[in-house]
């Protein structure tokens, strides 16, 4: 009943994951001015930035992200909360309202199914979930598109990369990745889906992996938030 988690708010208030202040009723996650504020990233465009950094490097059909990524920005407390404070719901409400965004722009046309980028076992047993399913989910229940989080799997459990200079990133996330059945993922139009793109280091070595075993497969990609000033 509305009463009861009326009261509850009241007793342990809902705060918002960017500025702090108390939630409405009807708010989620975040408040309407931080919502209203959010750094969005600029309306999906064949060929931006974010594709171009895939360049050379791995075949990309598509990429997107919805929202920068800063240092110094409050809005990071998002990606903070949804990854180490047991709150990966942001993400899945965040990954809803960019791809109802992304539909209009065809972003996901001809795409089979989604693949979250994988945590190794030993890091979703410490954190208990991994925050990329969540952000497929809010996809997946957005277009109807399929989620498989079973054929590829992270087998290395490679250092944080968070502190790493670029090179160090690359190396680090050498040969991480494994497609354990490439045959539920032959001939398919994969979105791979990661929280933050920095360098790109880490899920272009997933998709490495996919394409080399997987070679009549296509690829795009999927960020809830890139550092950057634009794509």
């Amino acid at each position: 009943m509305k009463w009861i988690s009326d009261l509850i708010d009241i007793i342990f208030p809902r705060c918002c994951a960017v500025c702090g202040t108390p939630l409405s009723s009807g708010e989620k996650e975040l408040c309407i001015n931080c919502m209203i504020d959010m750094p969005l990233t600029e309306p999906y465009r064949a060929d931006n930035e974010m594709e171009k950094q895939f360049f050379g490097i791995i075949q990309v059909e598509r990429a997107a992200a919805y929202m920068h990524y800063g240092k110094e920005s409050p809005y990071n407390n998002i990606i903070h909360r949804m990854k180490y404070k047991d709150r990966p719901e942001i993400g899945k409400q965040m990954a809803a309202k960019a791809a109802k965004e992304l539909i209009g722009k065809g972003f996901f046309h001809g795409i089979d199914i989604i693949v979250p980028l994988p945590l190794s076992a030993k890091k979703k047993r410490s954190r208990g979930y991994n925050q990329c399913d969540y952000i497929a989910q809010g996809i997946s229940e957005t277009t109807g598109i399929p989620i498989d989080n079973k054929s590829v799997i992270r087998h290395i459990a490679n250092e944080t990369q968070t502190h790493k200079r670029r090179d160090e990133r690359w190396k680090n996330a050498e040969n991480i990745f494994r497609v354990t059945t490439p045959e539920a993922l032959a001939g398919k139009h994969i979105l791979l889906i990661d929280d933050v793109l920095t360098t790109g280091a880490t899920i272009a070595s997933c998709g490495k992996s996919i394409l080399t075993a997987v070679p009549d497969a296509k690829l795009s990609i999927f960020t809830l938030s890139r550092a950057g000033k634009s794509i």
